[in-house]
């Protein structure tokens, strides 16, 4: 894992001392790779390219960045291959100077161009520039792993791996993008190809660019989710298909010239995976675990030590303190550039921060399993609901708003609310991820004039662009529960676990790997039949037989739990005199907020209302978030 940077001034108009811009880039991702640093730069056609490297893949100096071809080809390259050493040959008979992946990538373009994506399996973010045809050909991994961000502006392509490398250049400005703030609101993050900044673009996953002399020629997706049909195969035949395709996964992600360890929660995920690197390493997998200070409703070590003495690994653990946690919270904002309101990224921060202190630079991670195979126990009350939405959704448009105008009188989480005003609207039912803020209460706390200007908006546009995308793909049956699932991989793990776990793991210099994310294994997961994801009320059923071969019972079919973190109990004070004592300030110099709609959030949670603790960390993070990068 690395950090790429680069310029391609097509307008040939000079910038000035194109080095030092991208050496300024490369400096404000060192983080992403300590290691070595590179820099490449061809005055005649004004393109620059910049490298920070984690050394993972070919220690060696041959492995270095910027890498140049015989052929003039110069490629900077953010992530794995895993099967490089498969698709080596296929490039042909020539002389390699290296062993790495970079390099495959390189020769196998040369022979195949664009079409060379097809061949690769990993995690990726690269810029390659083609010298014969003096154009600049960038693409993104699959699902998302590796992050890629862009901008256009005054005839200058620059792209990068984090957006504060972008808003390094001088022509770059900080500006907000409305209508990204307006989503976030909805959905804690942001969806591609928003970011939080005005002109400043996030590549879709599965997407490749051109750009050349005339600026993008070219942009556009080589890869979507394929679905099988499944449904005659038998239950015994899946769930063996199920553990081969995640051993499959994790052989590929052991590959590594460094050691590779995992975090482990003791939950299904991470001791599925500790189990499976166990039988396949020669020596004890480092394993790493979270638990706070006297907080046992959140401490899953138990379960954690029972899996990792099962399977004989070196085992490490983090105790995090009140102070701790206290002391990073206000800190959280300097690492997400785009912003994610996420307090599960505090434990992962602090598990990243241990496993570098004890020399694991790649780590496995269970990110992706629960949207792939319905790990939630909420889908559960869609699942029970949808036949009722159905019917309902059917009825005459009058007699639907007649009706939901009589909910709306329940509360404002009421589910049945929810179900029947979305039916009335023709929206679908399962929005995935939106767990922060819907539109009617967005309503109450934004500004007169930005209710104005954002009027016509509606976060349900996001879920509508991922239907239109679902209904796209060929299949041949499609049940409810193939939407959530689908729904929860392309927004929830792409859009949150990747990034998160990626920005968290850079923070300390280390590689975050998610076989779950393994894009065979993902086809496969979702071509699976509903009724064997769920079934007689257990979550990720086929999943937890399939691992009954190598999990004991206790650890497969305990209650979840999740990464979680004592947000209210440790930090709730904190953050409410946080708001409270900068809310005129920030509403003034937004222009965003309702003063007064703020100020009764506040009140109720000093009144112990603690449904709005995850109210309060989204207002929080954000103000904290536009003082940091909005200076607002």
């Amino acid at each position: 894992m690395c950090g790429i940077n680069g310029l391609f001034n097509y307008s040939q108009s000079s910038l000035g001392n194109e080095l030092m811009l991208i050496e300024k880039m490369n400096q404000c991702i060192a983080h992403r790779g300590p290691d070595d640093k590179g820099t490449w730069s061809d005055a005649k056609n004004q393109v620059h390219l910049g490298h920070q490297r984690l050394s993972i893949i070919d220690l060696s100096a041959q492995g270095h960045q910027p890498m140049k071809a015989p052929a003039g080809n110069v490629i900077v390259f953010n992530g794995e291959i895993y099967n490089y050493k498969e698709i080596r040959p296929l490039a042909g008979e020539r002389a390699y100077q290296s062993n790495s992946d970079t390099e495959v990538i390189l020769s196998m373009y040369e022979k195949y161009g664009e079409q060379c994506l097809r061949f690769f399996n990993g995690m990726f973010a690269f810029a390659l520039w083609d010298e014969k045809r003096q154009e600049l050909f960038l693409a993104k991994d699959r699902v998302g792993k590796k992050p890629l961000y862009y901008t256009t502006q005054g005839g200058v392509f620059a792209f990068s791996s984090e957006i504060k490398a972008l808003l390094s250049l001088p022509w770059v400005r900080a500006e907000l993008d409305e209508k990204s703030f307006y989503h976030f609101l909805t959905y804690n993050q942001l969806a591609p190809p928003m970011t939080m900044f005005k002109n400043i673009f996030k590549v879709h996953p599965g997407y490749k660019m051109v750009v050349g002399k005339e600026g993008i020629k070219k942009y556009e997706q080589y890869w979507e989710v394929e679905y099988s049909d499944l449904s005659n195969e038998s239950f015994e035949s899946l769930r063996d298909r199920t553990y081969d395709a995640l051993e499959k996964s994790v052989k590929y992600r052991m590959v590594s010239d460094v050691p590779v360890g995992a975090f482990l929660s003791g939950g299904v995920d991470s001791s599925a995976l500790v189990a499976m690197m166990s039988m396949q390493s020669s020596v004890p997998v480092k394993t790493y675990s979270i638990g706070f200070e006297k907080q046992p409703h959140y401490d899953e070590l138990e379960y954690a030590r029972k899996v990792s003495k099962l399977f004989n690994t070196e085992h490490y653990e983090k105790t995090v303190s009140a102070l701790e946690i206290c002391n990073f919270v206000p800190q959280i904002v300097d690492l997400f550039d785009e912003p994610l309101a996420d307090s599960t990224a505090i434990p992962i921060y602090f598990l990243s921060q241990k496993a570098r202190e004890k020399g694991t630079i790649v780590v496995l991670t269970g990110d992706g399993s629960d949207e792939l195979f319905a790990g939630y126990r909420s889908y559960l009350r869609y699942l029970k609901n949808y036949p009722l939405f159905h019917t309902y959704s059917k009825l005459p448009h009058a007699l639907k708003k007649i009706i939901s105008s009589l909910y709306s009188m329940a509360g404002e989480t009421s589910p049945a609310r929810e179900m029947f005003n979305r039916a009335a609207l023709n929206q679908e039912f399962f929005w995935g991820s939106a767990t922060s803020f819907k539109e009617s209460i967005k309503r109450k706390f934004l500004s007169k004039d930005f209710r104005n200007r954002s009027q016509h908006w509606n976060s349900y546009q996001i879920i509508e662009e991922y239907k239109r995308m679902y209904e796209a793909i060929p299949k041949d049956n499609s049940e409810d529960i193939d939407w959530m699932c689908y729904l929860g991989f392309k927004m929830n793990d792409t859009n949150r676990y990747l990034y998160r776990s990626d920005k968290l793991g850079m923070a300390h210099s280390i590689e975050t790997r998610a076989p779950f994310m393994d894009y065979e294994l993902v086809n496969y997961a979702l071509s699976i039949p509903g009724k064997y994801k769920i079934r007689g009320g257990e979550p990720k059923f086929i999943l937890k037989k399939a691992l009954e071969k190598i999990l004991p019972h206790e650890i497969l079919y305990r209650k979840k739990m999740g990464f979680s973190v004592p947000l209210r109990e440790w930090t709730g004070g904190l953050m409410t005199d946080f708001v409270q004592d900068n809310l005129h300030e920030f509403c003034v110099n937004t222009g965003l907020f309702n003063e007064s709609g703020l100020k009764q959030m506040v009140k109720n949670i000093r009144k112990g209302n603690t449904d709005s603790t995850n109210d309060l960390w989204t207002i929080y993070f954000l103000m904290a978030w536009f003082k940091r990068w909005l200076n607002a």
